[in-house]
């Protein structure tokens, strides 16, 4: 992988780290570290739910606590867990004591979608989760991905359920070394450092074979950790977990399960149902080997598993349609209620009496307005009263205006150059004169 470093010090940070994580991942990981510019936030996936109380992230919804473990995960909270839609190993720790010491929670639901993260600090919070068992119901459940270190937590769980297209595993670890001793050499650097002779091995050389075989035995160790803590945290041998759970690899929905890294297939939806009824997931969505069409000796051929999928996807299509539609009717419901309502409580119904008549108000009438509002009129019948009076008004002009024109029918504008017309003759030979063209007399 080329990149061209701009931020040394977050590259550097990243570069050192043991990692457990896919590899196009940390590739992505890598090539963010790598940017000058600013990072632009990034939308997560968010169900409908309310936050939970003194939580950092989680939210709640029907008695089950939600705990998203999504993106690259840190040990720690930083620049990317900020902007780039990471999460820290604390920040769900914490999460965790929230959810379990609010008695409201019934069951804790962590909401994997992860290529992995960080091996510092990981095998704590797995241990963590691990406690949580038998106090109160924790389930895993990856729709997408769950690799190596977001594997390792997902594990922790009682349960772990996946979606018919997750994948799982990708268990390992990996440490990233930077060789910049020719890049010295090239800009005329050269590093002299002096180790304590009681410390040989502080530091090795990467360009010798010993000093490879000892950074290898490093990293081997740390996932012999992984695979062991895994293993056991599902039930199965370390051989099983090194033959079985992909060897690096992932493995993909059904097959996830029939390898014994989960313990079933749903949807998401499917999951905090039957947590929020007090079931087990597992007990509905589990993988029975000893019943039919699960005994693990016949594959699913490709079109049962389209079938197969296609049906996970109508069902889960089904369970949003009837989520939007409750929604949307116990809506509409509310609103008819906090109509009725309105239309009853007699605070209500005055203030929009005197709202309406307000409305209605014309310059000129706010006596009339206000008498109005005294007296407990409505608003039709303010209005009735405002139209029946303009009326009056264009009756009294039109007949005044009738009036004058009979009255001036004789009267003609003065002409001639001779005594010109001053002050308020002038103005009513300009009206009558107006009339008179708009009458057509002469």
């Amino acid at each position: 992988m080329t990149v061209n470093v701009r931020n040394p010090l977050i590259f550097d940070a990243a570069l050192t780290a043991d990692w457990a994580m896919d590899e196009s991942a940390l590739r992505q990981v890598m090539e963010i570290a790598a940017r000058e510019d600013r990072i632009d936030p990034q939308m997560l996936e968010a169900y409908r739910a309310q936050e939970l109380a003194r939580a950092e992230k989680a939210t709640y919804r029907d008695g089950v606590a939600i705990i998203d473990v999504a993106g690259p995960l840190f040990k720690r909270a930083n620049l990317m867990t900020t902007f780039c839609g990471a999460t820290a190993y604390e920040t769900i720790r914490r999460d965790l004591q929230t959810a379990m010491d609010n008695s409201s929670v019934r069951a804790i639901l962590l909401n994997i979608h992860s290529p992995g993260g960080e091996a510092a600090g990981v095998a704590e919070l797995a241990s963590a989760i691990r406690d949580v068992r038998g106090r109160k119901p924790i389930v895993s459940y990856a729709g997408d991905q769950a690799a190596s270190a977001a594997f390792w937590i997902g594990t922790a769980a009682d349960e772990f359920i996946i979606g018919p297209t997750a994948g799982l595993g990708s268990m390992g670890v990996v440490a990233g070394y930077r060789d910049t001793s020719a890049q010295d050499k090239a800009r005329g650097i050269k590093t002299i450092e002096f180790v304590s002779s009681q410390s040989p091995y502080k530091r090795v050389d990467l360009n010798t074979k010993e000093g490879r075989d000892r950074i290898q035995a490093r990293v081997d160790a740390m996932a012999a950790v992984f695979v062991e803590t895994v293993a056991g945290f599902r039930g199965v041998s370390v051989a099983h977990a090194l033959e079985r759970f992909g060897q690096g690899d992932v493995l993909i929905g059904q097959a996830a399960v029939e390898a014994g890294m989960a313990d079933g297939i749903a949807t998401f939806e499917q999951v905090l149902a039957s947590l929020a009824r007090g079931d087990s997931p597992k007990a509905t969505f589990g993988f029975n080997p000893a019943a039919e069409g699960q005994n693990g000796a016949t594959a699913m051929n490709d079109e049962e598993k389209a079938a197969f999928e296609a049906k996970i996807r109508a069902e889960m299509q089904a369970e949003f349609d009837a989520k939007a539609k409750a929604d949307a009717e116990a809506k509409a419901k509310a609103e008819a209620e906090a109509a009725a309502a309105a239309s009853t409580d007699p605070v209500a119904v005055e203030r929009k009496r005197v709202s309406d008549i307000m409305g209605l108000t014309l310059p000129g009438y706010e006596s009339q307005m206000q008498k109005a509002i005294e007296t407990g009129s409505s608003a039709h019948e303010f209005s009735a009263m405002i139209i029946a009076a303009e009326k009056a008004k264009r009756t009294e002009r039109a007949q005044d205006v009738a009036a004058d024109t009979d009255v001036n029918a004789k009267v003609k504008p003065t002409t001639g150059s001779a005594d010109q017309p001053k002050g308020d003759e002038a103005a009513a030979n300009a009206i009558l004169g107006a009339m008179s063209l708009v009458s057509g007399s002469k």
